[in-house]
């Protein structure tokens, strides 16, 4: 059964997980990490690359805190998810087709140490022999590798996914919402997608009702928005799920990440599972700071987080207790505590999460607004595909319900799962 004391979030910053801190090239979302460690007992970090890592490690050594960051790992609170490859869209031919690659040393076992503690990022910020050797005795114990092996459904998933009409527009729209929120253009288009399939099969070309150039002008060049990011967003997607699932933990996940995870869970749920399990949502104001941007901005240090961190108990209390849940309790929690902290007094927050709660129900259905073309083709040959979703319906069917931190608009897959059931 989940517990709900251990959580995943990503790092990295991109057209899918927070594309207003990549335009603004910050590559990491530290806030991310700050806000969830009030939420969790264990916090785990995916970095995606060694850059990324040290950027982590450098926002501790900033404030002089180096020895927080190893005390974390020492007490089990902070631990490192490295998947020991890369899931990538690759064109050849004008065709995009999606793909995990694994070199022969990501592939073998306990490799991280090589491959990221000797990296030059990370030795630039430890000049000093013996300063490396605590960083590597520190994380010993503290990550955890995963291997191509086990993810080779979940991109299958997302070729079947992007030769769907329905999903590859949703996939798009997700990003496009972000995009025009970010940049306030006001209510964004309805994304529609058309896929046509060549004759044999070997290759489907899609087209869409919004310009991709428009779209890579708007987002900029830190985004650098093409054809093959939405076939890489899906396969990520199903990569964070597919990982929270072996886990047995939650999600924190950013826009518009959490989108796409939040359509395939309910797909899983609704159309393959069929495990009587409802997805619900809690969308709420709170009195309480956005924990989130005051680090990214700069004015929250972990200092002051950790002091909000010990005040936080009953947040976690209040998520691992899953039969007495309320949306009530967790409200009452916020302003208790945002009170008790006077620097913190008048602030509101955006209280957003959802999954297969269980339990007593903590919130009702929410609303949900959407509404010149490009060409992109992507390789055909699937196969399998329904490998992905009968591997995450046995973990759903069996002990795995996890909460996710995390904005998603149900009716967005809502009515397309029914129309094919």
């Amino acid at each position: 059964m989940t517990q709900h004391n251990t959580v995943l979030l990503p790092l990295e910053t991109w057209a899918y997980s927070s594309p207003e801190l990549a335009m603004k090239g910050q590559s990491i979302d530290i806030g991310l990490f700050a806000e969830a460690l009030l939420y969790y007992d264990c916090v785990i970090v995916n970095p995606q690359n060694q850059n990324h890592f040290a950027d982590f490690i450098r926002w501790f050594l900033k404030q002089n805190k180096l020895d927080t960051f190893y005390s974390l790992l020492k007490e089990g609170v902070l631990k490192i998810y490295d998947y020991s490859f890369i899931t990538t869209a690759i064109q050849k031919d004008g065709s995009y087709s999606i793909w995990n690659i694994q070199d022969p040393i990501q592939k073998e076992e306990n490799t991280f140490e090589q491959r990221f503690l000797y990296h030059k990022s990370i030795e630039n910020l430890f000049p000093k022999a013996r300063k490396r050797i605590r960083l590597y005795d520190a994380l010993r114990d503290n990550v955890i590798e995963a291997k191509a092996d086990d993810f080779g459904n979940s991109v299958k998933n997302a070729k079947k996914d992007y030769h769907n009409h329905h999903r590859n527009a949703l996939v798009i729209q997700a990003f496009v919402d972000e995009l025009y929120s970010i940049k306030k253009l006001g209510k964004p288009p309805e994304i529609e997608a058309t896929v046509i399939q060549t004759p044999g099969g070997s290759k489907t070309n899609i087209t869409w009702n919004i310009s991709f150039d428009e779209l890579t002008k708007l987002s900029g060049d830190n985004i650098k928005f093409h054809n093959g990011i939405p076939l890489t967003a899906s396969a990520v997607s199903n990569r964070f799920i597919w990982s929270a699932a072996s886990l047995n933990c939650d999600l924190f996940l950013p826009k518009p990440m959490s989108i796409l995870v939040g359509d395939k869970l309910y797909e899983s749920v609704e159309k393959i599972a069929k495990c009587g399990e409802v997805i619900e949502d809690l969308k709420a104001k709170v009195e309480f700071p956005n924990i989130r941007k005051l680090v990214n901005d700069g004015k929250l240090d972990i200092d002051e987080i950790l002091k909000i961190r010990k005040k936080s108990k009953i947040f976690r209390s209040w998520l691992q207790q899953e039969s007495e849940r309320d949306r009530d309790a967790i409200i009452a929690y916020h302003n208790e505590i945002s009170n008790e902290s006077g620097f913190l007094k008048g602030a509101r927050k955006a209280l957003n999460l959802f999954g297969l709660i269980g339990g007593g129900a903590i919130g009702g259905a929410i609303g949900a607004s959407m509404i010149g073309p490009v060409g992109g083709a992507v390789g055909g040959g699937i196969g399998g595909v329904a490998g992905y979703l009968a591997e995450l319906t046995s973990k759903i069917g069996a002990d795995w319900k996890p909460v996710i931190f995390g904005e998603w608009v149900k009716n967005r897959i809502e009515h397309i799962v029914k129309d094919k059931a």
